[in-house]
Protein backbone atom coordinates (compact mmCIF):
# COMPACT_ATOMS: atom_id res chain seq x y z
CA UNK A 1 0.00 0.00 0.00
CA UNK A 2 1.21 3.65 -0.80
CA UNK A 3 0.75 5.94 1.47
CA UNK A 4 -0.07 9.60 0.24
CA UNK A 5 3.06 11.42 1.66
CA UNK A 6 5.23 8.27 -0.05
CA UNK A 7 3.21 9.16 -3.51
CA UNK A 8 4.47 12.71 -3.14
CA UNK A 9 8.00 11.75 -2.31
CA UNK A 10 7.67 9.59 -5.71
CA UNK A 11 6.27 12.06 -7.81
CA UNK A 12 9.11 14.49 -6.65
CA UNK A 13 11.77 11.85 -7.56
CA UNK A 14 10.60 10.93 -10.79
CA UNK A 15 9.76 14.43 -11.68
CA UNK A 16 14.09 14.52 -11.93
CA UNK A 17 13.48 18.17 -9.92
CA UNK A 18 16.27 18.80 -7.96
CA UNK A 19 14.45 21.29 -5.98
CA UNK A 20 10.82 22.28 -5.30
CA UNK A 21 8.95 25.00 -3.56
CA UNK A 22 5.15 24.76 -2.44
CA UNK A 23 4.00 25.82 -5.55
CA UNK A 24 5.83 23.04 -7.38
CA UNK A 25 4.64 20.40 -4.75
CA UNK A 26 1.39 21.47 -5.10
CA UNK A 27 1.22 20.84 -8.74
CA UNK A 28 2.71 17.62 -8.61
CA UNK A 29 0.49 16.62 -6.69
CA UNK A 30 -2.64 17.59 -7.37
CA UNK A 31 -3.29 14.65 -9.80
CA UNK A 32 -2.55 12.07 -7.07
CA UNK A 33 -5.41 14.07 -5.15
CA UNK A 34 -7.83 13.79 -8.05
CA UNK A 35 -7.61 10.41 -8.69
CA UNK A 36 -6.11 8.78 -5.74
CA UNK A 37 -3.59 7.32 -7.61
CA UNK A 38 0.09 7.09 -8.34
CA UNK A 39 1.99 5.02 -11.10
CA UNK A 40 -1.03 2.91 -11.15
CA UNK A 41 -1.43 2.29 -7.47
CA UNK A 42 -4.28 3.00 -5.35
CA UNK A 43 -2.69 5.39 -2.96
CA UNK A 44 -4.33 5.48 1.20
CA UNK A 45 -5.09 8.50 3.29
CA UNK A 46 -5.34 10.84 -0.02
CA UNK A 47 -7.25 14.13 1.92
CA UNK A 48 -10.80 15.09 0.89
CA UNK A 49 -9.31 18.58 -0.41
CA UNK A 50 -5.72 19.89 -1.28
CA UNK A 51 -4.96 23.50 -0.16
CA UNK A 52 -1.94 25.63 0.35
CA UNK A 53 -1.78 24.60 4.03
CA UNK A 54 -1.82 21.11 3.10
CA UNK A 55 1.04 21.82 0.82
CA UNK A 56 2.81 23.24 3.21
CA UNK A 57 2.22 20.81 5.81
CA UNK A 58 3.82 18.08 3.47
CA UNK A 59 6.79 20.01 2.70
CA UNK A 60 7.42 20.09 6.38
CA UNK A 61 6.45 15.93 6.56
CA UNK A 62 9.07 15.45 4.28
CA UNK A 63 11.54 18.09 5.82
CA UNK A 64 11.22 16.18 8.90
CA UNK A 65 11.59 12.64 7.00
CA UNK A 66 14.97 14.41 5.45
CA UNK A 67 13.72 13.95 1.55
CA UNK A 68 14.00 17.56 1.70
CA UNK A 69 16.18 20.39 2.81
CA UNK A 70 16.53 24.04 2.73
CA UNK A 71 18.24 25.30 0.09
CA UNK A 72 20.53 28.22 1.13
CA UNK A 73 20.86 29.54 -1.83
CA UNK A 74 17.56 31.03 -1.76
CA UNK A 75 16.25 33.64 0.88
CA UNK A 76 13.15 30.67 1.54
CA UNK A 77 10.32 28.78 0.13
CA UNK A 78 13.21 26.38 -1.83
CA UNK A 79 13.84 22.86 -0.64
CA UNK A 80 16.79 20.75 -1.99
CA UNK A 81 15.32 17.34 -3.09
CA UNK A 82 17.80 14.35 -1.06
CA UNK A 83 17.51 11.66 -3.35
CA UNK A 84 17.97 14.25 -6.64
CA UNK A 85 19.82 12.26 -9.10
CA UNK A 86 21.54 15.27 -10.55
CA UNK A 87 22.09 18.22 -8.90
CA UNK A 88 20.88 21.53 -9.99
CA UNK A 89 23.62 23.92 -11.77
CA UNK A 90 23.79 28.02 -10.69
CA UNK A 91 21.07 28.59 -13.78
CA UNK A 92 18.77 25.34 -13.32
CA UNK A 93 18.20 26.25 -9.46
CA UNK A 94 17.37 29.67 -10.71
CA UNK A 95 15.14 29.14 -13.58
CA UNK A 96 13.55 26.19 -11.32
CA UNK A 97 12.77 28.91 -8.27
CA UNK A 98 11.53 31.38 -10.90
CA UNK A 99 9.96 30.53 -14.00
CA UNK A 100 10.00 33.92 -15.85
CA UNK A 101 14.15 34.02 -15.92
CA UNK A 102 16.10 33.40 -18.35
CA UNK A 103 20.35 33.40 -19.24
CA UNK A 104 21.19 36.63 -20.89
CA UNK A 105 23.92 38.82 -21.85
CA UNK A 106 27.35 37.73 -21.91
CA UNK A 107 26.56 34.33 -20.00
CA UNK A 108 23.72 33.45 -22.99
CA UNK A 109 26.67 35.07 -25.63
CA UNK A 110 29.09 32.49 -24.34
CA UNK A 111 26.13 29.76 -24.16
CA UNK A 112 25.68 30.24 -28.19
CA UNK A 113 29.34 30.36 -28.73
CA UNK A 114 29.18 33.75 -29.70
CA UNK A 115 32.05 34.68 -27.11
CA UNK A 116 34.68 33.52 -26.12
CA UNK A 117 35.07 35.11 -22.91
CA UNK A 118 33.46 33.10 -20.13
CA UNK A 119 32.03 35.45 -17.57
CA UNK A 120 32.89 35.06 -13.91
CA UNK A 121 28.87 36.58 -12.68
CA UNK A 122 25.93 34.36 -14.35
CA UNK A 123 23.88 36.92 -15.92
CA UNK A 124 19.97 36.22 -15.55
CA UNK A 125 17.04 38.75 -16.60
CA UNK A 126 13.52 38.20 -15.15
CA UNK A 127 10.64 40.39 -15.61
CA UNK A 128 10.21 43.82 -13.55
CA UNK A 129 8.21 43.69 -10.83
CA UNK A 130 4.73 44.29 -11.89
CA UNK A 131 5.37 41.69 -14.95
CA UNK A 132 6.23 39.19 -13.21
CA UNK A 133 2.91 39.75 -11.07
CA UNK A 134 0.87 39.38 -14.06
CA UNK A 135 2.36 36.84 -15.56
CA UNK A 136 2.14 34.87 -12.37
CA UNK A 137 -1.69 35.21 -11.97
CA UNK A 138 -1.26 34.20 -15.85
CA UNK A 139 0.75 31.25 -14.73
CA UNK A 140 -1.80 30.20 -12.10
CA UNK A 141 -5.03 30.53 -13.89
CA UNK A 142 -3.24 28.04 -16.95
CA UNK A 143 -2.20 25.47 -14.49
CA UNK A 144 -5.09 25.27 -11.94
CA UNK A 145 -8.13 27.44 -13.24
CA UNK A 146 -10.60 29.04 -10.99
CA UNK A 147 -9.75 27.33 -7.62
CA UNK A 148 -10.69 29.09 -4.71
CA UNK A 149 -8.39 32.13 -3.47
CA UNK A 150 -5.62 30.26 -1.13
CA UNK A 151 -6.54 27.46 -2.32
CA UNK A 152 -3.27 27.39 -4.85
CA UNK A 153 0.32 28.56 -2.88
CA UNK A 154 1.48 31.51 -4.34
CA UNK A 155 3.70 31.45 -7.04
CA UNK A 156 6.50 33.39 -5.19
CA UNK A 157 8.74 35.67 -6.45
CA UNK A 158 12.06 33.95 -4.51
CA UNK A 159 15.20 35.89 -4.10
CA UNK A 160 18.47 33.98 -4.50
CA UNK A 161 21.76 35.04 -2.43
CA UNK A 162 24.36 36.81 -4.48
CA UNK A 163 26.60 33.20 -4.90
CA UNK A 164 24.19 30.28 -6.00
CA UNK A 165 26.56 26.99 -6.16
CA UNK A 166 29.24 29.12 -5.49
CA UNK A 167 28.99 31.15 -8.21
CA UNK A 168 28.25 35.03 -8.29
CA UNK A 169 24.62 35.93 -10.30
CA UNK A 170 23.80 39.14 -11.33
CA UNK A 171 19.99 39.91 -12.04
CA UNK A 172 18.83 42.30 -14.24
CA UNK A 173 14.81 43.11 -14.33
CA UNK A 174 13.06 44.31 -17.75
CA UNK A 175 9.94 45.66 -18.61
CA UNK A 176 10.18 44.06 -22.18
CA UNK A 177 11.94 40.81 -21.47
CA UNK A 178 12.52 38.40 -24.06
CA UNK A 179 10.35 35.00 -24.62
CA UNK A 180 12.98 32.57 -23.62
CA UNK A 181 13.50 28.85 -24.84
CA UNK A 182 14.48 26.03 -22.84
CA UNK A 183 17.82 24.53 -22.86
CA UNK A 184 18.18 21.15 -24.25
CA UNK A 185 18.51 18.42 -21.10
CA UNK A 186 18.46 20.92 -18.97
CA UNK A 187 16.02 23.20 -16.63
CA UNK A 188 17.41 25.97 -17.38
CA UNK A 189 15.73 28.92 -20.27
CA UNK A 190 17.93 31.30 -22.54
CA UNK A 191 17.13 34.27 -24.51
CA UNK A 192 16.89 33.43 -27.94
CA UNK A 193 20.00 34.22 -30.54
CA UNK A 194 18.38 37.45 -32.11
CA UNK A 195 17.63 39.02 -28.77
CA UNK A 196 20.88 38.16 -27.52
CA UNK A 197 22.16 40.38 -30.34
CA UNK A 198 19.45 43.28 -29.65
CA UNK A 199 20.81 43.00 -26.05
CA UNK A 200 24.23 43.77 -27.23
CA UNK A 201 23.45 46.79 -28.59
CA UNK A 202 20.68 48.14 -26.07
CA UNK A 203 23.11 47.00 -23.09
CA UNK A 204 26.75 46.68 -24.57
CA UNK A 205 28.53 47.30 -21.08
CA UNK A 206 26.65 44.12 -20.01
CA UNK A 207 27.89 42.12 -22.91
CA UNK A 208 31.83 43.16 -22.35
CA UNK A 209 31.43 46.41 -23.74
CA UNK A 210 31.26 47.92 -27.56
CA UNK A 211 34.28 46.98 -29.08
CA UNK A 212 33.48 43.56 -27.99
CA UNK A 213 30.05 43.94 -29.14
CA UNK A 214 31.27 44.83 -32.78
CA UNK A 215 33.98 41.94 -32.56
CA UNK A 216 31.06 39.29 -32.46
CA UNK A 217 28.51 40.70 -34.97
CA UNK A 218 31.98 40.95 -37.50
CA UNK A 219 32.62 36.94 -36.71
CA UNK A 220 28.63 36.26 -36.27
CA UNK A 221 26.62 38.53 -37.63
CA UNK A 222 25.97 36.77 -41.13
CA UNK A 223 25.28 33.13 -39.98
CA UNK A 224 22.06 34.57 -37.40
CA UNK A 225 21.06 37.51 -39.92
CA UNK A 226 17.41 36.09 -39.89
CA UNK A 227 17.11 35.78 -36.75
CA UNK A 228 18.80 39.65 -35.68
CA UNK A 229 16.79 41.08 -37.86
CA UNK A 230 13.07 39.53 -37.22
CA UNK A 231 13.98 40.43 -33.54
CA UNK A 232 15.48 43.99 -34.23
CA UNK A 233 12.13 44.21 -36.03
CA UNK A 234 10.27 43.51 -32.91
CA UNK A 235 12.23 44.95 -30.20
CA UNK A 236 10.95 48.08 -28.62
CA UNK A 237 13.57 50.40 -29.00
CA UNK A 238 14.14 52.69 -31.99
CA UNK A 239 18.09 53.09 -31.19
CA UNK A 240 19.03 49.54 -31.17
CA UNK A 241 17.28 49.69 -34.78
CA UNK A 242 19.58 52.79 -36.18
CA UNK A 243 22.56 50.72 -34.27
CA UNK A 244 21.73 47.62 -36.27
CA UNK A 245 20.82 49.24 -39.27
CA UNK A 246 24.84 51.00 -39.22
CA UNK A 247 26.44 48.15 -38.14
CA UNK A 248 24.68 45.35 -40.57
CA UNK A 249 24.60 47.86 -44.12
CA UNK A 250 27.01 49.94 -43.37
CA UNK A 251 29.75 48.51 -42.06
CA UNK A 252 29.39 44.86 -42.07
CA UNK A 253 27.72 45.59 -45.60
CA UNK A 254 25.29 42.32 -45.57
CA UNK A 255 21.95 42.31 -47.92
CA UNK A 256 18.96 42.93 -45.28
CA UNK A 257 15.81 43.92 -46.71
CA UNK A 258 14.49 44.55 -42.72
CA UNK A 259 17.60 46.81 -42.07
CA UNK A 260 17.14 48.88 -44.98
CA UNK A 261 13.68 50.12 -43.54
CA UNK A 262 14.99 50.91 -40.10
CA UNK A 263 16.55 54.26 -41.65
CA UNK A 264 13.36 55.75 -40.75
CA UNK A 265 13.86 55.42 -37.27
CA UNK A 266 17.20 57.78 -37.43
CA UNK A 267 16.31 61.13 -35.71
CA UNK A 268 18.82 63.88 -34.32
CA UNK A 269 18.91 64.60 -30.85
CA UNK A 270 19.31 62.87 -27.61
CA UNK A 271 21.78 60.29 -26.75
CA UNK A 272 22.02 59.09 -30.60
CA UNK A 273 25.55 57.10 -29.98
CA UNK A 274 26.80 54.17 -31.41
CA UNK A 275 28.54 53.31 -27.87
CA UNK A 276 25.82 54.79 -25.35
CA UNK A 277 28.82 54.89 -23.09
CA UNK A 278 31.56 56.58 -25.11
CA UNK A 279 32.02 60.37 -25.62
CA UNK A 280 30.61 61.16 -28.88
CA UNK A 281 33.21 61.97 -30.89
CA UNK A 282 34.02 63.59 -34.18
CA UNK A 283 32.81 60.96 -36.81
CA UNK A 284 28.64 61.30 -37.31
CA UNK A 285 26.41 59.12 -40.09
CA UNK A 286 24.28 61.69 -41.93
CA UNK A 287 22.53 58.87 -43.06
CA UNK A 288 21.53 57.34 -39.57
CA UNK A 289 21.78 60.39 -37.52
CA UNK A 290 24.24 58.62 -35.32
CA UNK A 291 27.38 59.13 -33.69
CA UNK A 292 30.12 56.77 -34.80
CA UNK A 293 32.06 56.99 -31.49
CA UNK A 294 33.62 53.54 -31.34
Amino acid sequence: MTYFSQAIAQAIEDSGLPLVTEFSLYRLASPIVETGEYAGRKVSRVPSFWHAQQARAMIRTLAKRKALVPDDDFRTGVWHVVGALQSASAEEAICLVDPFAYISHLSAMHRFGITERAPESLHITTPSRALWTVLREEKTQMLFGDRAPGEVPTLARIGCAPIVRRRPVVVHESKHPAEPTPLADNHARIAPIGRIFCDMLDQPQLCGGMHHVLDCFDRHAENWLEDIATAVDNFDSPIVKVRAGYILLEWLELECDAAAKWVQFAQRGGSRKLDPHAPYGATFSEKWMIALNV
